[in-house]
């Protein structure tokens, strides 16, 4: 099975379309030997200062860099505070579920520093 991974649903349906998957299931289109996922707006991002240890604001912490950046799920504000969304841990989970069950994986996502994050 190949896994594709595509930057958004309207392209994901246009990509399964021409490789003839047409099983629309929760957050994928598989058939013909493919299973066509996707991202979507800012699936995940950067973590914030405080996930490496650096509180408050401070000319002096500046510039931060951390041995590794971290990469979380889409947040959203809530009365205390961010939380992941709901709707990216979703997805995110389909995503792995399809990778998990392909020996390939095809990236359709655009060639852009947006695309690139996406799919890593």
């Amino acid at each position: 099975m190949i896994a594709v991974i595509a930057e958004k649903p309207s392209v994901a349906r246009d990509i399964a379309t021409v490789l003839g998957a047409t099983q629309k299931n929760d957050g994928n289109i598989s058939g013909n030997g493919y299973i066509v996922t996707w991202a979507f707006g800012h699936l995940v991002g950067l973590a914030m200062p405080d996930a490496y240890g650096i509180e408050n604001f401070r000319r002096e912490n500046l510039p931060i860099l951390p041995q590794s950046f971290q990469l979380i799920p889409r947040q959203v504000k809530t009365d205390k505070g961010y939380k992941p969304d709901s709707g990216t841990v979703k997805q995110l989970k389909v995503i792995k579920e399809v990778f998990d069950q392909c020996d390939k994986i095809i990236v359709a996502t655009d060639a852009g520093r947006e695309g690139e994050l996406i799919f890593r």
